[in-house]
């Protein structure tokens, strides 16, 4: 019988599996075939892939993921999350560069400014296995934060918000969303008016004010799309078969 905890896992990867699908159709226009309209089951909201972006994704598939992915999936054991999503998010935050450094300061694969690595426990953020341990426990904490009654992939397309933007900001622009007599607890309506958030005339109505919400919302479209080609390059048949070391 499985736990719960497994339970979970399942039925996240069955969301994943189909959200895959059609995530992947919806970028190959990008890569150099016509498509006349998106599949509904992709992340609310996504667009086609630059065509040089995932050119370099596919790429840095074959380069840069065999060395972090026994860290991805190390990391996947310890939250419950597919390693494939937390693999994902690493490559929007810093395209698996173990040494890379934002202008306002996040260090690491997973991007991790110094106050949530101390949080996380990481003390040496350059070290692939503790950053990206520390990013994944970080978005699990922020997926615990969203309302239990929201399930996959809605709750976790939010806690990805979350990681980039803060719980205060996402919750401001889910209240935005109610305001405006949409779901806050769907994804695609917050996608809406996370832009909103850098209008003074809804930011200013909401406890924390300004934030970028528009590049947020372009962040998530980034990471499901990620992770979808990922479902497709290393499908969850694969990753059974290779034996009960990997997820």
């Amino acid at each position: 019988m499985l736990s719960a905890k497994g339970r979970n896992n399942l039925t996240s990867r069955r969301g994943f599996v189909a959200l895959a699908i059609a995530a992947f159709s919806a970028s190959i226009p990008a890569i150099g075939q016509e498509k006349s309209a998106k599949s509904s089951s992709t992340a609310p909201g996504t667009a086609r892939l630059p065509r040089r972006l995932a050119a370099d994704f596919h790429s840095h598939i074959q380069t840069r993921l065999p060395h972090l992915r026994p860290a991805f999936e190390a990391a996947g054991r310890d939250t419950g999350l597919d390693w494939r999503v937390l693999a994902a998010l690493g490559y929007q935050e810093s395209r698996w560069r173990p040494a890379a450094v934002s202008p306002k300061g996040a260090q690491g694969v997973m991007m991790l400014m110094p106050p949530t690595a101390r949080k996380m426990g990481v003390k040496n953020v350059f070290a692939p296995d503790e950053n990206i341990m520390g990013g994944s426990r970080y978005l699990a904490y922020m997926r615990e934060r969203i309302p239990a009654r929201i399930r996959d992939p809605d709750r976790t397309w939010l806690a990805m918000a979350a990681y980039n933007i803060g719980i205060g900001h996402l919750e401001d622009a889910r209240i935005i969303t109610q305001m405006r007599k949409k779901n806050p607890d769907r994804w695609s309506d917050v996608r809406v008016n996370l832009p909103r958030l850098q209008d003074s005339r809804w930011h200013s109505r909401v406890k924390h004010g300004y934030a970028r919400g528009e590049e947020t919302a372009q962040f998530v479209e980034r990471v499901s799309q990620f992770s979808a080609l990922l479902e497709v390059a290393i499908p969850t048949s694969a990753i059974v078969d290779a034996g009960p070391q990997l997820r």
